[in-house]
């Protein structure tokens, strides 16, 4: 009879005949924290020889090697399937597999980051206590290798609750953009696409919640990238000037670029602009 298994983080799970429901709800099998997932939001079915994955009508949809399914698709050796953030390996034992768990959950330590099955009451890698009121947004962060897609995907559904109008789960996605940013920044490796991008949308939120956190932690990202603005930022920090702290911020940022040369276009722009601020939003 032919077996398979699916490749999780650290873990791997035997895929039984039957289904298999992968989601973020702790009824499923396979139980993966991450916002970008549906409670429910695939299943593997295994008969016949055979494993097929279906999307449950999930809103961000599941893909198998890149592609988007439209309908269920047979699944292969070495096939990679995306949900959400979260990337699984499915693949075939040809002999009787070892002892594994049939269902399960992970989860990440916020004191050193490395991902362990859900459980124990403390991390087994560095022993610190586990909070049982963890974030249900740390399954994002508990992908070991930052693709470039993880960034790609948290921007396109940032951009979606921005247009819906849900405030607060556009604050707990941008605090996992910046998170993914800040780790690029420490590595000296950005996508300047994607920077670009988690920038304006941060500027978006902090202009319709009225919040100037948003902008300053822009202008000091871009500081420390020691990066000049694009033209999008530039409209986008323009348009929250009046915020608390924010023209002192934009100041200091190029002046800073001043000292190391002469200044670019866009910064030059972004000077015009804060000189032109009409004393009422001073």
């Amino acid at each position: 009879m032919a077996r398979f298994r699916l490749r999780f983080l650290l873990q791997e799970f035997d895929l039984v005949p039957g289904e298999t429901v992968i989601g973020r709800s702790p009824e499923c099998h396979i139980t993966i924290d991450d916002p970008l997932l549906s409670r429910a939001h695939a299943k593997i079915l295994v008969g016949n020889g055979a494993a097929t994955l279906h999307d449950l009508g999930s809103r961000n949809g599941s893909r198998v090697n890149g592609k988007l399914l439209v309908e269920a698709v047979v699944l292969n050796d070495g096939d990679r399937i995306r949900l959400g953030t979260q990337e699984l390996v499915f693949f075939g034992v040809r002999s009787d597999p070892r002892a594994a768990k049939a269902t399960g959950a992970m989860r990440l330590c916020q004191h050193c980051t490395t991902p362990f099955p859900e459980g124990p009451p403390a991390c087994p890698h560095c022993g610190k206590s586990v909070r049982p009121d963890e974030d249900t947004m740390s399954g994002v962060s508990a992908m070991p290798m930052r693709q470039a897609w993880i960034l790609q995907m948290l921007n396109d559904m940032l951009d979606r609750v921005l247009r819906a109008g849900r405030a607060a789960e556009a604050e707990k996605l941008l605090y996992r953009a910046a998170e993914e940013i800040e780790n690029r920044l420490a590595s000296g490796d950005t996508d300047a696409t994607q920077f670009v991008r988690t920038a304006d949308l941060a500027l978006q939120h902090g202009l319709q919640q009225r919040d100037p956190r948003w902008a300053l932690w822009v202008v000091d990202a871009h500081r420390r990238a020691a990066r000049t603005l694009a033209p999008t930022t530039v409209e986008g920090l323009y348009a929250v000037l009046d915020l608390d702290g924010v023209q002192a911020s934009v100041g200091e940022y190029i002046e800073g670029l001043r000292s190391a040369g002469p200044l670019d276009e866009q910064t030059l722009r972004l000077k015009r602009l804060l000189e032109s601020v009409p004393s009422t939003r001073q």
